[in-house]
């Protein structure tokens, strides 16, 4: 016998799979979109806080790259060996048989700067965050200074048919190059010996060959390289013809080029003189290689040619050394303590200033002791526009007051300055 169900029965079992109301799933999908929303703001703000962190930091390793470079040239700017740069003030015994009216070879100056000429004084205004290259060399000057070079030769500085970034300027280091190496015998034994013995030593790391890839160096030294050799009482800047390489112990041959020797010096010992290898350094700042911003160069005049040109003459190589450099400001301390200079600072001065005299520009370059370094630094990236920018429209960069662009792309920027010492010029 079936026994009948109880009326209430289906009414639990339906109330039991009867689910979610529409309104409730509702509720709970715009519940999980906000959530999600808000998950999302988080993840993207952290991305985006993190990526920029990024980029600061990178610029910070930018500065720091870019100050290694300049501060361990300009540290040893009119470094001569034993002889003291400052000797050349009153005496003449520091000589050179190197064009002083070229730019790489003028190693009676140690330091050498060229101040571009804003149309506004101690102003500038950045038209574009990618500026296009001037190549018009009247826009860098200098005070005209005891043996120094007025003009900016842009071709030799900047390459042929190139230009530098407007605005920023252009600093200038002669110094040894490499370590030295002694004689392997007295050399001017005869007044203007056109010729010498050094020791043969292995090529320093990184420096095995010459410019062209295939010559090794010998000591050092390349054909046509730039070289001093300096006792504590006298030096002179030469230029190599040509060696005839010894294989160590023996001693090599360095043979001076045309029109080079060793004057009237008196005679140079193993015991009491040395020869290095010389360099001149220009940096400045242009275009980048990528072209999406602008870089620090330097490049090195040595003598030793990437591909020889006629006449002996120096290109130079240059090295593109840090992206994001935008701008390069640099004020020189001079001593002007008379008659004697006593390796102290008495004010700070540029290149030329607005109106280039004594009280703002440089007017003896050897007179130079510290070298003060302002960059703009630029991060590769552009940042969000509801961002506001790690530097104001305008800041000032070393004495210049730099207006950056308003329009396009924003980017953080970052002002960072250094003063160095040259080593030489200080007590």
């Amino acid at each position: 016998m079936n026994t009948p169900m109880h009326p209430t029965t289906h009414a639990h079992r339906a109330a039991r799979v009867a689910g979610f109301t529409l309104i409730e799933l509702m509720v709970a999908m715009t519940l999980g979109l906000l959530l999600t929303a808000a998950m999302a703001y988080v993840y993207i703000s952290g991305r985006s806080a993190f990526s920029r962190q990024q980029q600061l930091g990178s610029v910070q390793q930018s500065v720091r790259t870019a100050f290694e470079y300049l501060g361990n040239d300009a540290r040893m700017a009119g470094h001569l060996g034993c002889f003291n740069g400052l000797s050349t003030l009153s005496t003449t015994k520091f000589n050179t048989n190197l064009s002083a009216t070229s730019v790489a070879t003028n190693y009676a100056i140690g330091v050498e700067g060229y101040e571009y000429i804003n149309a506004t004084a101690g102003q500038y205004t950045m038209t574009s965050s990618v500026p296009a290259n001037v190549t018009t060399a009247g826009s860098w000057r200098t005070q005209l200074a005891a043996n120094g070079i007025a003009t900016l030769p842009l071709a030799a500085i900047a390459g042929t048919g190139s230009g530098l970034t407007p605005g920023s300027d252009v600093l200038v280091i002669r110094k040894v190059s490499g370590r030295p190496v002694r004689l392997a015998a007295d050399a001017n034994t005869a007044s203007n010996q056109t010729s010498f013995t050094v020791e043969t030593k292995a090529a320093e790391p990184g420096a095995a060959n010459c410019n062209n890839g295939t010559t090794a160096r010998v000591s050092g030294f390349c054909t046509n390289s730039h070289a001093l050799i300096a006792s504590c009482s006298r030096a002179r800047i030469m230029q190599i013809g040509s060696i005839v390489a010894g294989t160590a112990p023996a001693a090599s041959t360095l043979n001076l080029a045309a029109s080079t020797n060793l004057g009237n010096d008196p005679i140079y010992t193993p015991t009491g003189a040395e020869v290095f290898p010389m360099q001149t350094i220009a940096y400045y700042v242009k275009q980048s290689s990528s072209g999406t911003t602008t870089s620090l160069y330097r490049r090195i005049f040595d003598g030793d040619l990437k591909t020889p040109v006629a006449g002996g003459n120096d290109d130079g190589l240059e090295q593109e050394l840090v992206e994001g450099v935008e701008s390069l400001q640099i004020q020189y301390g001079v001593d002007t303590t008379t008659p004697v200079p006593n390796g102290v600072v008495d004010q700070y001065v540029v290149a030329r200033g607005p109106t280039g005299n004594s009280t703002d520009s440089v007017t003896d370059w050897n007179r130079v002791v510290t070298i003060r370094i302002g960059v703009l630094v630029r991060a590769t990236q552009p940042i969000d526009n509801d961002l506001a920018s790690a530097l104001p429209a305008s800041a000032p960069v070393n004495g210049v007051d730099i207006i950056v662009p308003t329009s396009g792309r924003k980017f953080d920027r970052r002002v960072f300055t250094t003063t160095v010492a040259v080593r030489n010029r200080i007590p």
